[in-house]
């Protein structure tokens, strides 16, 4: 089996689709399974931020024991020559692939899947694509030749897998076969993502966690309001927000926030943490908020409930699958005075959150042990149609 996709770990960005690298790791356990991640091309010139980073990345990698090969395409900064950028994709593909595999599986819709669609026509194998969200929201709306490439990728794939109600919707109406639409959530490694035994829940205070990308989307403006609303009923709370900036200074800008809304000593901004410091991150709060105003699955949902941790998330598309009242809370996006509500609610209710259930329902649904006998399945089933 091939799997490809441009998000992927590397040695210069480690962070980057670690989601994609543990659902790979467990497949290959399952079947042989040759991985390639397309990187941009770029010249080895310092200072150019992630762009001249990627130039240090080597053609083949090893991570957690999967040889990972990384062929270098054409790609510009800010989506120019976007309508293309399936074509440079698809020569490294062809370029970097060194086996006839039975099966190609690719993630993201485009650039990624659509070529994957080519090569296997080239090749005569059947092509999965896995979305993500932004794949099947942004890139289509952005621009009609864009929605049309990735029409043109999912309608060309033997299965599409959708992590969520809200991405099966995206599909089919950019013309995807329901029939080959399958289900399958993404997964969380229950093995390192467990609770912490000897911390009693709000000693020393109520802590609140986010983690994720500082942007706008994420709704963190919103959940400062919220903790405003919060900080002026109670004295015991903080809020841990783990993610660090992206280019453009977000973090100054969230910050500045919290000191204008009198918080700041309650709000703690940490840097991005590498994907194996954050089960101890998790484990560490009482409650986990994700404010945002677009999520197409919610994969820190998940790595907070195999923690045994309770969750406040606003209806944005993929945590409605996840969260209810034996979960946690859902709330409007935007809607500060709602969130604080909600996280108020689940604080004054907290006994009746069972964590032991909240981590069981991650190991039996979500555990990547249980993602990869499932994707294992399809390729099986695709492979015998």
């Amino acid at each position: 089996m091939l799997l490809t996709s441009r998000l992927y770990p590397n040695s210069s960005a480690p962070e980057r689709g670690t989601f994609v690298h543990n659902q790979a790791r467990f497949l290959a356990e399952l079947c042989d399974l040759e991985v390639l991640s397309p990187i941009p091309f770029f010249p080895r010139l310092p200072g150019l931020g992630r762009w001249s980073d990627l130039a240090q990345v080597g053609s083949r990698e090893e991570m957690d024991g999967l040889l990972v090969r990384f062929p270098r395409y054409f790609s510009l900064p800010r989506r120019l020559l976007f309508t293309r950028a399936w074509r440079f994709y698809l020569r490294a593909l062809a370029q970097g692939n060194i086996s006839h595999p039975d099966l190609i599986h690719a993630h993201l819709a485009y650039p990624d899947g659509r070529a994957a669609i080519e090569y296997g026509r080239r090749l005569g194998v059947p092509v999965i694509i896995s979305v993500h969200g932004h794949d099947v929201r942004e890139i289509p709306q952005a621009d009609r030749r864009w929605r049309q490439l990735v029409s043109e990728a999912l309608v060309g794939a033997d299965a599409v897998v959708a992590s969520s109600r809200d991405v099966r919707t995206r599909v089919i109406e950019l013309g995807a076969n329901p029939e080959r639409v399958f289900d399958i959530p993404q997964g969380v490694d229950c093995q390192r993502f467990v609770p912490d035994a000897g911390r009693k829940a709000g000693a020393g205070g109520w802590r609140l966690l986010y983690a994720g990308r500082f942007d706008p989307k994420k709704g963190l403006g919103v959940l400062l309001e919220a903790m405003q609303l919060l900080c002026q009923r109670r004295q015991d709370i903080s809020l841990k927000l783990v993610g660090g900036s992206r280019a453009g200074g977000t973090e100054e800008v969230f910050s500045e926030q919290a000191r204008d809304l009198g918080i700041a000593e309650r709000v703690e901004f940490v840097d991005s943490q590498p994907w194996a410091a954050m089960p101890a991150v998790m484990a560490a709060a009482d409650i986990f908020v994700l404010p945002s105003f677009y999520d197409s699955f919610g994969i820190v949902l998940i790595e907070a409930m195999a923690c045994g941790v309770p969750v406040v998330a606003t209806r944005c598309g993929g945590p409605e699958d996840l969260v209810d009242a034996e979960v946690g809370r859902l709330v409007a996006v935007g809607d500060a005075v709602g969130l604080a509500a909600a996280i108020e609610e689940v604080l004054e209710d907290y006994g009746s959150f069972d964590r032991e259930a909240l981590r069981r329902r991650a190991e039996e649904h979500y555990d990547y042990r249980q993602v990869a006998a499932r994707t294992f399945a399809l390729y099986q089933h695709i492979l015998q149609k």
